[in-house]
């Protein structure tokens, strides 16, 4: 159905190497990644009309292949293990060895009960909210030395520990600490069987995570911008210690329309899990007083990931209900400043903000052309012109692109846009046949170069440029007025057959003229697969 294809964001074809940070919400659709080999999207099955490109996001490990082994390094071993290299000399050493004859000792009993039962796991638990569930899980014993372990590390081998994730600054990524055969324990003995339950296709064949320690308190983090986990499935347990605040607030799944309404507000307590698929949008409220600790660990399968599933639930919905102000981000919500304002940076820092996210984001924003073979999420809700340029002299290139600079500054000029607001028609060029531009090419069904398109994913229309007049200025300029005025005749999208492919011509090499004729040269259209690539770097 048409709502379900404005489910929509373009995650482009290139992916920024930054390590264990939280996969980005709802519609922004940012995505930090760490170094590796990534699969290429695959875009079986995705509605012709919407743009879009994978969310298989393997920022570890998992597609990272070990150095002459030709092996996949799994997220849990990404961070390495400083006990096992001898780098760390522990508090509790009990919690490092032995994990299956240890850990059945600091269960819950009714939890081990449940485990042991089989058939009776879900009732042991309390489902707080649709696909939100949370029971007894660690007894005080396990949290105090696991506290009082966390707080030694941090204190002998803080400049060996790395920060859990892009959003939280205090934590311990605790497979690097060292206790990775306690976790897979846990995982695979007690919480497989669970999830299996509960979320049968996300859980199948979680045999990899990542798991690390948070910590929440006045003066450093009190609380965590609206997010999505890098995980499957979550398991979040309460450590400790003494606090006030500090609730866990739930909003919708990310591929739902009313991802940005708040669902369910949770409240901690001590030894007790809550368990939540990855995609479920949620935030740490910030703390009043005292400081909160708690056990993460994100469950991550190769198996769900490698799915069409997968990729389906993790497209955002662009045709969402208006949000509730507690499930908004700052981070990843571009329109957060129509309903909060700005929140200062210290304000940003003490909650999580991905600060370089929203600077990055804001300057593109402020960009009045954007390069069409990256082109930003929002060309699926707002009418983007589309210009392409492929196999053109460099010359010509620039002729043609600083026209359409102007004719879009002229244009954002006179709605008024704000710095940082996405403006409510966007420019793109293509100069090089790459990255998203035949995707986009085959939406605006043109094929000759230069070509002009107006491309409106949202209502599935295109608006072609048709004409046997040489592209120039005044041309550009009439098309994008004819569109704003309503006279341009709209084509569905899919609906009409792209225009015959012109005749290739012969790449030759062309010197720039320096006379006025310059604007007059070259306007013949080619076929942008028989061009030849050029160095011309618009923008």
């Amino acid at each position: 159905p048409p709502a379900q294809r404005r489910f929509t964001t373009i995650r482009g074809f290139w992916r920024e190497a930054r390590a264990l940070a939280v996969c980005a919400t709802a519609t922004l659709g940012v995505h930090i990644y760490s170094p590796a080999s990534f699969r290429s999207p695959s875009f079986s099955g995705l509605s012709p009309f919407r743009l879009t490109r994978s969310c298989a996001t393997r920022r570890m490990a998992e597609a990272e292949t070990s150095a002459g082994k030709g092996q996949t390094k799994l997220r849990k071993d990404y961070f390495g293990d400083i006990y096992r290299q001898g780098n760390y000399v522990p508090l509790h050493p009990e919690l490092f060895e032995n994990p299956r004859e240890n850990l059945k000792r600091w269960l819950a009993p009714s939890f081990v009960a449940a485990v042991s039962a089989g058939g009776g796991l879900k009732e042991a638990l309390r489902e707080d909210a649709p696909g939100i569930y949370s029971f007894e899980l660690f007894n005080s014993e396990f949290c105090e030395k696991l506290l009082e372990e966390v707080t030694h590390a941090q204190q002998t081998a803080r400049e060996a520990l790395d920060r859990p994730n892009g959003m939280n600054r205090y934590g311990v990524v605790l497979n690097q600490l060292g206790l990775e055969p306690l976790i897979t324990e846990l995982q695979q003995e007690y919480l497989m069987p669970l999830m299996m339950a509960l979320y049968p296709q996300e859980a199948d064949g979680c045999r990899d995570h990542h798991c690390f320690i948070v910590r929440y308190k006045a003066g450093e983090d009190v609380g965590l911008d609206m997010h999505e986990d890098d995980a499957d499935v979550t398991l979040n347990v309460c450590l400790g210690r003494e606090f006030a605040g500090a609730t866990l607030t739930f909003c919708g799944l990310v591929t739902d329309a009313n991802h940005r309404k708040m669902q369910y507000t949770y409240s901690h307590e001590k030894g007790r899990a809550v368990l939540h698929l990855g995609r479920q949008r949620h935030g740490a409220d910030d703390i009043e007083s005292g400081e909160r600790v708690n056990f993460i660990l994100w469950s991550v399968s190769e198996k769900y990931r490698s799915s069409e599933a997968y990729q389906n639930h993790r497209l955002r919905s662009s045709s969402a209900d208006p949000p509730d102000r507690i499930c908004l981000s700052y981070t990843h919500d571009r329109d957060y400043t129509k309903f909060l304002p700005k929140p200062t940076k210290a304000q940003a820092i003490s909650r999580g903000v991905m600060l370089d996210v929203v600077e990055r984001r804001l300057e593109v924003y402020n960009r009045p052309v954007l390069d069409l073979s990256r082109p930003i999420d929002e060309i699926n809700s707002v009418p983007s012109v589309c210009l392409f340029l492929e196999g053109l002299p460099p010359y010509r290139q620039h002729q043609l692109f600083q026209s359409l600079m102007e004719i879009a500054e002229e244009v954002h000029d006179s709605v008024g846009k704000q710095d940082g607001e996405v403006p409510s028609i966007l420019f793109f060029v293509a100069v090089q046949p790459s990255g998203a531009v035949p995707q986009v090419r085959e939406l605006c069904a043109v094929t000759a170069s230069p070509a002009l398109a107006i491309l409106d994913v949202d209502k599935e229309q295109r608006y072609r440029w048709e004409s046997d007049k040489d592209l120039e200025a005044p041309v550009l300029r009439d098309f994008v007025r004819d569109f704003r005025e309503g006279k341009l005749k709209a084509e569905v999208i899919g609906s009409l057959e792209a225009e015959p492919p012109a005749e290739p011509m012969e790449a030759m090499p062309v010197e720039a003229p320096s006379g006025p004729s310059a604007s007059t040269s070259s306007t013949g259209s080619r076929s942008p697969t028989e061009a030849p690539r050029t160095s011309c770097n618009l923008l």
